[in-house]
Formats: C-alpha cells, structure tokens, sequence
C-alpha cells in the first residue's frame, strides 16, 4: 500500500505527470496533515458526535465544548481525505469510515486511531536517533501508567481482530491440543481465537505487567478468562510454564535483535514438547527485492521505537534451527499487508 497524491481535476493531472508539483513538499504538508487530523478528531470525540448522524460545524462544537473555527477547518480536511462528506451545510461520516469508527463494529480501529497520536512524539526524536543511534522505546512506560497502556493494547487488539481468525485457521497445532502459550501477547486474542477452535485448548498470555493488565480486561469482556489467563512478566525473565502443545510469538521479533531473537525462540523451545510447533507472525523483509512502500515505512517505524527493523526471513531461519526447530513454513496474511506466519516444529 503507498501513499500518494491525487489530482482533482485535469490541470493538477498534468502538473503531476509533467513533474511540475514539488512532490516532496505535498508530502511533508499533506501527509503530516492526514496523520495528525484523523487521530485528533478521534481524541476530541468528533467521529463520535457524527455516529448520531450529520450535523453542522458549528453545532459539533457546541457539542463538544470546541472552537467553532478550528472545527470547521478540522472537518474540511477531513473530507478532503474522504472520511467525512459535505451534506446540506452539514458534514456526515462516510459511509465506508463508518465500518472503522463505529465502536459497535467489529473491525472499529478508534482506540488504535487514538493511539496514533503518541507517533508525534516518537518521531520527533527521529533525527537524533539517525545521527546517535537508539530508539524511542515503546515499551518502556511504568505499569502504572493506566491510560498508554490501554489506549496502546486496545489499539492493538482492535487491528489483531482484522485477521485473528484468518490466523486461526492457519496454524497447525497437534491433534487435541491442551495448552499454548503466548509470549508478549498483549491482549491475548490471537490465543483466544485458537482456544474457541480447540475445544480442549487453554492459553497462558505472558507479558509487561500493563500489558497483561488491559488483557485480561479484553479476555473477561469476551467471557474467555477460563480459557485464556495472563501472566505478569518479561518473556526472556519470566517463569514460562509449561509444557505446552504449541507457542506463539506475534508481532514481537520486529523489535529484538538477532542475538534476543535466538534467546528468546530457546527459551520457548524449552517449553515445548518435541513436535510441537512455534508461530511466529510479523511483517518481514523480502531480501534481494525492493521493499512496498508500507513495509518501508514499517521498518523505519520498528527501528525508531526499538532501534531493529524489519526480520529477514533468511535470517528467521536460521535463528529457528539454531534454536531447536526444522524448518519454518510460510503462510501469506491476506487481510493485513505485508503480515505473513511463520510455523517451525520443535524437533526432537
């Protein structure tokens, strides 16, 4: 998926193809505007106002306690990005945003949406971590710290639903499987959706104390805490339990190093029983070829929030054998771009 301009109309067509738009400039202006419109109006409440149905500017902020000005200009850039339409001296929610901005939607992305708003921060340290090296460091709030950690594990949990049962049905667990385990999974849907097809299944969740707190949260309102438990902890620290029929590892390999990688794949094998198998599900890097644009953006995101980058999956390979496991089978993730599992055996 790339980001690019789009002309209205035949004279901008034009410019474009005659390279006479400074298109560096259009994405500097631009797309700074679109990342940070869409997660204020997500924040003020104005995707929430607009879920009653159209309304004026001016009475959404009478509603909300807003400035009348900044509302206005607020929404014309919102439906210039085709999230909000012009109805009757009224804007509206379009009608495909709603399918992500109602929470009574299954695939709502709000708190996720909401969560975006903390990029800000992470990238204006983007120079100094080119020039010196380090990272911004994601997980590094206090537990305590009640409001990052639900804001950022709901956010997760409202994209893991998009694909938790296409990944469900892909991965290969032994016959009658009874115990799995999770490490650094957050919310913990992943499991519950692989508990929910296996009916003797039970999942233990590892992860950061504020993680793990929202995901039990998660777990309880789906009526699953019987099935799937989680566990305070660091995954390279922590007591992992066991053994288990089948492990986990998603969307956390991105932020280790090679070195973390292999101690970590270890530590799971070591739980495992022979046969079992690990998934590990991530956006990875296609060695030899020049990377989407989306995974671009992704790569330079993992490395400013915890200085690795995207996984190569030559190099996956390698640390799953040198870990205890065969050989990994791919599988493509059709609903999340650039998401693909991975699936290696414990061998004996």
């Amino acid at each position: 998926m790339r980001m690019t301009p789009a002309a209205e109309g035949l004279l901008e067509r034009v410019a474009l193809r005659l390279n006479l738009v400074p298109l560096p400039a259009a994405y500097a202006m631009f797309g700074m505007t679109a990342g940070r419109v869409v997660g204020a109006a997500q924040r003020l409440g104005i995707f929430a106002r607009l879920l009653d149905g159209p309304a004026s500017t001016d009475q959404i902020a009478e509603d909300l306690h807003l400035r009348p000005a900044g509302v206005r200009l607020l929404c014309g850039a919102l439906t210039g990005a085709d999230i909000l339409r012009a109805q009757d001296g009224a804007v509206a929610l379009d009608r495909r945003a709603r399918k992500w901005l109602d929470p009574s939607s299954s695939t709502y992305i709000g708190t996720w949406l909401e969560h975006t708003a903390s990029y800000w921060e992470w990238y204006a340290d983007l120079e100094r971590i080119v020039r010196a090296g380090g990272s911004f460091e994601i997980h590094r709030a206090p537990p305590e710290d009640d409001e990052y950690w639900r804001v950022y594990i709901t956010g997760q949990y409202e994209i893991a639903r998009l694909s938790a049962a296409e990944v469900a049905r892909a991965i290969r667990l032994p016959p009658e499987p009874s115990a799995l385990l999770d490490v650094a999974g957050g919310h913990g849907w992943f499991a519950a959706q692989l508990c929910e097809r296996h009916a003797g299944l039970t999942a233990t969740v590892v992860d950061l104390p504020g993680s793990a707190r929202v995901g039990r949260q998660i777990i309880a309102a789906a009526g699953l805490s019987d099935r799937v438990r989680h566990v305070d902890g660091d995954m390279f620290s922590a007591d992992l339990g066991g053994p288990y029929d089948g492990a986990l590892a998603f969307d956390i390999i991105h932020h280790l190093s090679a070195d973390q990688t292999v101690a970590l794949l270890k530590r799971v094998r070591a739980v495992l029983r022979p046969g079992a198998p690990i998934a590990i599900l991530d956006m990875f890097r296609r060695p030899g070829a020049q990377q989407t644009a989306s995974a671009a953006s992704l790569g330079l995101f993992f490395h400013l929030t915890s200085g690795a980058d995207l996984p190569d999956p030559s190099r996956l390979s390698e640390h799953l054998r040198e870990a205890g496991f065969g050989a990994p089978r791919r599988t493509k993730i059709r609903r999340i771009p650039d998401q693909d599992l991975y699936q290696a055996a414990a061998v004996e």
